[in-house]
């Protein structure tokens, strides 16, 4: 498509969709509060939890043969699981031993602003030769992870990430199983200053952008596919007993890349999204997690002998992770389930929203057909203008994406609660701290400003984020103000 026909459907969506809905308060009534996240932290319960990361580039071979350089942690590639329980209180000292600047940003944790990670923000960088120690209470509970946020196309691909695990206070868990296992999906092999735009695009033309993003196919660019930092392919079988329950903390730590997860013959039981419960269990039969999103699910062995965890888009062939039987599975009849969505505890075209204090429309454009850069609003990060709230304030951000290509876009420093989508009124809102828009798609986000600060609004495809793609929610409240610098 020339970029001439581009801006002329771009027209004629003005005029037939987004144009009768550009947000949703012209035809959506609010009533009553919201009931949202409490406050951003537990009480400490005492223990202290200490961690010293030291940062430095070293050799990897991944088990195809092929080389790099990567960012190590402790010379491990990625980084090692940080596992916690709620309420602890965790240092953790980074040593830096690159020759460039790095941070740490700790990834759904309602952490204070100064921890959080994002220099120019909410921090200075750590410089080359020196340390920082970070410092938090450990909360909410659930499947967090942790990564840079300094020359993020960089240095998160080639390994400054890992799992983030904060046990809840209280037993025993909602959801109980045998065992669990965290599965961390990752890309590697980015192309600096290649011009190519990576990341899930619709691969049907106009028919994609008119679908509301149906159809989506993986950027297929050249990526190596990893899982807990290896290759797929050269991953042991998991072993499982018949009826046994596992627990799958399912994490994206791609820079870019979606995935289409099912399991052969079986489903999955979503308990949780972005680390946090829902109100109730899911059964899907295929699970789509944008970049940055978590999910628990729940499996029980769908059949004897060998089966597999995977991902059905096109050109993510090799991401399938195996499993075996240990004993006999008797055969069941199949049990219908739907694709996991956001819509998937039910909604209603004609409900009404909660009341909040005040809305901020946010539209997400721009591309490689717009010259490159990512906009909010028509403008790029650090021209987007920032997001004023101030502490005790219900807020809405009403979005819709005018773009090709989808955009997961993460909220920093708090859990907030998916209202609508696509017209729709979620009839159980989920908690979470990522919502993904594929082309031409729409929510609302609500959250509570109860953790004061200068917090990251952006883009988690991270190419889409250097490109622009991001602005700051700022609390008036706060005394310290954000420069825009080291982005």
């Amino acid at each position: 498509m020339t970029r001439r026909e581009f801006l002329s459907a771009m027209a004629g969506l003005t005029l037939i969709g987004i144009g009768g809905y550009p947000f949703v308060r012209r035809w959506m009534s609010s009533q009553g509060p919201l009931s949202l996240p409490s406050p951003p932290t537990v009480a400490w319960n005492g223990n202290i939890k200490t961690f010293r990361y030291v940062i430095q580039r070293g050799p990897v071979t991944l088990q195809d043969g092929t080389r790099f350089t990567g960012y190590l942690i402790n010379g491990q590639f990625p980084g090692p699981e940080l596992r916690v329980q709620e309420g602890d209180k965790v240092q953790v000292t980074v040593v830096n031993q690159l020759d460039q600047p790095t941070t740490l940003h700790w990834h759904g944790v309602n952490a204070p602003s100064p921890m959080d990670g994002v220099p120019g923000i909410s921090q200075d960088p750590v410089l080359p030769g020196q340390s920082f120690t970070y410092e938090f209470i450990a909360s909410p509970a659930g499947t967090r992870w942790y990564h840079s946020h300094v020359y993020e196309m960089e240095q998160v691909p080639n390994g400054l990430f890992g799992p983030l695990i904060i046990e809840p206070k209280t037993t025993p868990e909602p959801y109980p199983t045998q065992h669990e296992l965290t599965l961390m999906f990752s890309t590697w092999g980015y192309k600096p200053g290649a011009g190519i735009d990576y990341g899930m695009m619709g691969n049907t033309g106009m028919g994609q952008m008119m679908g509301g993003g149906g159809n989506l196919s993986s950027s297929n660019q050249g990526l190596t596919h990893l899982v807990n930092g290896k290759i797929p392919t050269s991953l042991q079988s998991i072993k499982v007993a018949p009826r046994e329950k596992l627990r799958l903390r399912l994490i994206n730590a791609s820079g870019t890349e979606s995935y289409l997860l099912a399991i052969d013959g079986g489903t999955m039981l979503v308990t949780h999204t972005d680390g946090n419960p829902l109100q109730a269990p899911r059964v899907v039969s295929e699970l789509y997690i944008a970049p940055a999103e978590r999910y628990d699910v729940i499996v029980t062995p769908p059949r004897s002998g060998t089966w597999y965890l995977r991902s059905s888009l096109a050109g993510q062939e090799s991401v399938r992770i195996p499993f075996s039987t240990v004993g006999e599975v008797k055969s069941s009849p199949a049990v219908g389930a739907n694709s996991w969505s956001y819509l998937i505890t039910g909604s209603n075209s004609f409900g009404s929203l909660p009341a909040v204090n005040h809305s901020v429309q946010l539209v997400l454009s721009g591309g490689m057909m717009m010259g490159g850069a990512w906009t909010i609003n028509g403008a790029s990060y650090p021209n987007t203008s920032p997001v004023k709230v101030r502490t005790g304030e219900r807020i809405r951000l009403e979005m819709v994406n005018r773009s090709m290509m989808e955009h997961p876009m993460h909220l920093h420093g708090h859990s907030f609660a998916i209202t609508s989508f696509n017209g729709r009124v979620l009839n159980s809102p989920l908690i979470k701290d990522v919502v993904n828009l594929k082309p031409m798609e729409r929510c609302t986000i609500d959250f509570l400003a109860n953790n004061p600060g200068n917090w990251f609004f952006h883009c988690h495809n991270l190419q889409h984020m250097v490109g622009g793609l991001a602005t700051v929610i700022e609390y008036k409240d706060y005394p310290l103000p954000h420069v825009d610098k080291w982005m």
